[in-house]
């Protein structure tokens, strides 16, 4: 259906602009007793018939007409649109195709009157608003579970290991072993290969072709997350990052989310080297991902965690809203299949080309990284081939995005914490044990279930002594406690891979730590003071000196910390300056 941005105040001026007399005799004949000769009669009589039993000529509409028409009303404000009609309806209004069945030679239809040149004149639209219901809401179809898991595909759930993930990742960008690109701010080839050593569970796909997917998202995850910065040509650890280890990792994850958001250091949609044309027009061609992703965001915030979802339906559902959708292009006619004279992107439906393959690539290889969603997916090839095979020059791809594969998402846990769901995650407690404790050491009972972030940690709060043995010792706890860590999330961490408390000998030793770490605390910076014998004991006799300072030797004063000012006021009272080396 056409849409046309020429604003009509008036019903008589539309027809008079937009239809030929020949189209509105037929016009006329839907609803006039009688089809006047003349083209300006046939308005007026249009106008007089509609506007007279405005109501009775709407309840002859079949049920999807009167939706076009409350929609129209309602949510669009007099422009009706088609797309989002369908996707939010499964049908067209138009009973005898999806535009206008006079522009095929065929009589128009009753809706026709409402929905002139898919357009809908000022006070045509204001007597509407009275009349008509507004539109219902649109619902979200779930799918069951056992559906998901009998489909086999790949099922994935997130949330544990982006937590280890997060923390590997963390411990390497504190030990700068994230090194980067200083321009893109993408991690080297070699540190892609180290991350995907170290990995809780393995990336998406065991595929070369198809390139690293979490490794590549992890460290600019990082950057625009707020959590890490670039130094020279590595990374490192932020306040927030740095908080994020030692202290919070839900927390660490959400405030990543969050700032992501509005990052702008990577177009997701830039993987998809198959489209060519994005860096075009001076890099204007595409439209920017901080507008983008707040789309998804707020779609992703309607879902009820728990729930499989299909991406075709989340895709529907982007679709039959303005509130979920976005434009991924400023001109499309940039953008184009291996030729630029025949392959150009306009002559098609854009839609899954463009915004579908970015959102699947938003979810996949970021929301999913960070652990948000839940997901099942099969491999990329051929997945989504009927969306482009018919484009000139991308009938031999093998797939358009690395994500094609995507086929359910789930919020789960740390979803609906992250997305307001839930005011704070409760970590799910692993299926079996890691550790037990002997003495001192750390035994390994579940190989299956430590990951190399685990690990990682373990190296910084303990020593190995054998392949499943670790030993936690006063020198090894200090020398963690020097690096940044704390007694109280070293004792909560090893609470949670044991499932029990430590034991009497692990308490001691936590005890004298505790005391050997608080004996000597450093209290400021201080005022170190050279003076002679004479001095010195004038000054610690003095009843107003001797309270703002203390002896250091027998040729040095320390001025107390936070009373340098008054010491030196007190000086001068007493007929004395502070001088210069």
């Amino acid at each position: 259906m056409a849409q046309h941005t020429v604003h009509y105040p008036f019903l008589e001026v539309l027809l008079e602009k937009e239809y030929r007399t020949d189209t509105l005799k037929q016009l006329a004949a839907l609803i006039c007793p009688k089809v006047p000769s003349r083209k300006d009669e046939r308005i007026q009589a249009i106008k007089q018939a509609m506007y007279s039993d405005l109501q009775g000529i709407f309840n002859k509409l079949p049920v999807l007409g009167q939706h076009a028409v409350s929609e129209t009303v309602h949510t669009w404000n007099g422009t009706f649109q088609l797309r989002i009609f369908v996707n939010k309806y499964q049908a067209s209004p138009w009973e005898h195709s999806e535009s206008s069945a006079q522009y095929r030679g065929r009589g128009p239809e009753l809706l026709e009157l409402f929905l002139l040149q898919g357009h809908m004149p000022s006070d045509l639209l204001d007597k509407l608003r009275r009349i008509v219901p507004k539109p219902p809401k649109d619902t979200i179809n779930y799918t069951d579970n056992e559906y998901v898991l009998d489909r086999g595909f790949t099922v994935r759930e997130t949330s544990r290991a982006a937590l280890a993930n997060l923390a590997t990742l963390l411990t390497l960008t504190e030990d700068k072993e994230i090194r980067i690109s200083a321009k893109t701010g993408r991690a080297t080839a070699a540190t892609m290969k180290k991350i995907a050593g170290v990995l809780y569970e393995p990336d998406w796909y065991d595929d070369e072709d198809l390139g690293p997917m979490q490794p590549f998202a992890w460290p600019l995850l990082l950057q625009g997350g707020g959590l890490a910065k670039p130094d020279g040509s590595s990374l490192a650890l932020t306040p927030a990052g740095r908080k994020a280890l030692q202290k919070d990792l839900p927390s660490g994850i959400q405030k990543a989310w969050q700032r992501w958001e509005k990052t702008k250091i990577i177009d997701e949609f830039s993987k998809v080297t198959a489209i060519k044309g994005q860096k075009s027009n001076g890099g204007r061609t595409m439209t920017s991902p901080v507008k983008r992703r707040p789309k998804i965001n707020a779609l992703l915030q309607t879902l009820q965690p728990g729930k499989w979802i299909s991406i075709d339906e989340f895709n529907r559902l982007q679709q039959a809203s303005h509130e979920y959708s976005f434009a991924m292009v400023n001109y499309d006619w940039k953008l184009y299949f291996l030729n630029q004279q025949y392959g150009h992107l306009d002559y098609h439906d854009t839609w899954p080309l463009l915004q579908l393959r970015y959102t699947l690539i938003y979810l996949f290889e970021y929301c999913a990284t960070l652990g948000l969603i839940d997901v099942a997916y099969q491999a990329p090839y051929g997945a989504r081939s009927q969306d482009y095979r018919s484009c000139w020059g991308a009938d031999d791809l093998e797939y358009l995005s690395h994500c094609d594969g995507l086929e359910y998402i789930r919020i789960n846990d740390l979803g609906a914490f992250v997305l307001g769901h839930a005011d704070e995650y409760q970590e799910q407690k692993p299926d079996a044990d890691i550790f037990s404790f002997e003495g001192a050491d750390l035994v390994i009972q579940n190989p299956t279930a430590i990951a190399p972030g685990q690990e990682l940690y373990l190296e910084k709060i303990a020593e190995r002594t054998e392949v499943d043995r670790w030993r936690l010792s006063v020198s090894s706890l200090l020398k963690a406690l020097s690096n940044g860590e704390s007694l109280q999330d070293i004792r909560k961490t090893l609470a949670t891979l044991s499932g029990g408390e430590c034991n009497n000998e692990l308490k001691q030793l936590f005890f004298e730590v505790e005391h050997r770490s608080t004996a000597f605390v450093n209290a400021g910076n201080v005022t170190l003071i050279k003076c002679s014998s004479e001095a010195r004991n004038q000054a610690l006799t003095n009843s107003q000196l001797s309270k703002l300072c203390m002896p250091a030797g027998e040729e040095h004063l320390v001025a107390i910390p936070g009373k340098e000012d008054e010491f030196l006021q007190t000086l001068e009272t007493a007929g004395y300056i502070l001088g210069s080396k």
